[in-house]
């Protein structure tokens, strides 16, 4: 079957909505050679960088390796599950206007299997010997029990595991009525592993139906127990190596911080990679303005809840608490990055993104996007850190780019590899249509001025 021919197959088989016929047409697709280059390359610098800080540097180097990769391991676990978690919130809401952006979100998924790898590694592999309390075990006795290698290590783990379980099922969910709808147009041309998620396929509009079902159901426990894991983890991964510094804010400013990371995270993909995928006429700066919006939002919420923390510990003036700030806000070399994260993260998108323009000019917003994502990884960086690097030099050099060139190339590996296998909307969702409740007004005016 030619091209032209899989094109009109597609439009007969999907019906009224969105035109997606040239995009299911050119599914399964080629990942861009410098793409596949850069990831591949990238994996490997990483990997190098890793081993060699581990096996050929002192003391201090090791635990600047396991210090950049914990950083890189926190930042990429909120990437991750933050696109699902983009997805579920659509899905919970009923939300239409993200509904092209949702195949995007669900590829950051396939790179949480990963993650619990490398994170499973990491724990039982002795990178909790940058962890104080394990060097040193606490001795006030709630700490100590909760402090415990045994008990730290089993519920990451086990916490982790259920998260991105039901994440990956969610996306299984979502992603079979389409392989199904796809399948029977393409043919032979279908990966041959389609057959895998639509084992016992019954037809679309029950499929459909089915998968609408079962994802409605799952998404509110998913957003449940995203915020109770992932402060889990923000508690555990970042907050514990002080061990005897505690904000009640620090879980939700992690987990919220996570959301919008991926967010940003979706732009860049969407708006460097939607040619590529046969989408451009889907995602449309209509699409980036409300995604800009959200942006926007989400910058100010990231602020209120820092301040929310800052403020009370700086006017309470307890030792135990003030320290933590005094050694990243006022101490050299962490006190000018401090200053970059603020700008980063909330002087500079804050300012930008006032302008509605800019939120409907795709590769402008994918700009600020990257500013975003990039402070974002400097704010991570600067919660991990100080605990971990305790010379007057800032702890950058070749090994932490290295580390973080591996898990960037990892990442756009994955997320490309399972974009070009997959039809790259989510064509047969009913919520990729207009609402037929929806009622425009527009301005009239006649003759006479009415």
């Amino acid at each position: 079957m030619s091209q032209i021919d899989l094109i009109a197959a597609a439009r007969e088989v999907v019906g009224p909505g969105p035109d997606v016929a040239d995009t299911i047409a050119g599914t399964p697709r080629v990942v861009p050679a410098g793409v596949r280059l850069a990831g591949l390359v990238g994996i490997a610098i990483g990997a190098l960088c890793f081993v060699g800080g581990l096996a050929f540097g002192d003391v201090d180097t090791q635990n600047r390796t396991l210090g950049a990769f914990l950083t890189c391991l926190v930042y990429f676990i909120g990437v991750s599950q933050g696109g699902v978690m983009f997805s579920v919130a659509q899905t919970a809401a009923l939300g239409r206007w993200g509904r092209p952006f949702k195949r995007v979100a669900e590829s950051f998924g396939m790179f949480l299997p990963f993650l619990w790898l490398m994170y499973a590694a990491f724990l039982m592999g002795g990178g909790l010997k940058i962890y104080d309390w394990h060097e040193h075990p606490i001795s006030t006795p709630h700490k100590a029990i909760y402090l415990s290698t045994g008990f730290f290590i089993a519920r990451q783990l086990v916490g982790t595991l259920i998260l991105f379980s039901m994440s990956l099922l969610f996306i299984r969910n979502s992603l079979r009525p389409d392989l199904g709808v796809a399948g029977e147009m393409l043919g032979a041309k279908a990966p041959a592993w389609w057959g895998r998620f639509t084992a016992g396929w019954r037809g679309r509009d029950i499929e459909v139906e089915d998968a609408y079902q079962k994802n409605i159901k799952l998404a509110p426990v998913m957003i449940v127990s995203y915020a109770i894991i992932m402060s889990m983890v923000a508690v555990d991964a970042i907050m514990s190596l002080a061990p005897h510094w505690a904000s009640n804010m620090f879980p939700g400013w992690i987990f919220m911080s996570s959301w919008w990371l991926a967010i940003n995270w979706i732009c860049i993909i969407s708006v460097y990679g939607r040619e590529w995928l046969g989408v451009s006429h889907l995602i449309t700066p209509k699409h980036y303005h409300d995604l800009g919006k959200l942006m926007f939002a989400l910058c100010v919420f990231w602020t209120y809840t820092f301040l929310a923390q800052l403020i009370p510990i700086y006017y309470g003036n307890i030792p135990e608490e003030t320290g933590y700030l005094l050694l990243r806000i006022f101490v050299d070399p962490w006190a000018p990055f401090a200053k970059l994260v603020g700008c980063m993260c909330f002087l500079f998108p804050f300012l930008v993104l006032l302008s509605r323009g800019i939120k409907k000019l795709p590769k402008s917003l994918a700009a600020v996007a990257i500013v975003i994502a990039t402070g974002l990884f400097f704010e991570r960086f600067l919660l991990v850190m100080p605990q971990v690097w305790t010379q007057d030099s800032l702890p950058l050099g070749p090994v932490e780019i290295g580390i973080l060139a591996g898990f960037v190339g990892g990442f756009v590996t994955v997320v490309t590899t399972f974009l070009s296998q997959v039809p790259a909307v989510p064509f047969t969702d009913p919520f990729m249509n207009p609402n037929p409740a929806d009622v425009h007004v527009h301005a009239h005016s006649d003759a006479h001025g009415h």
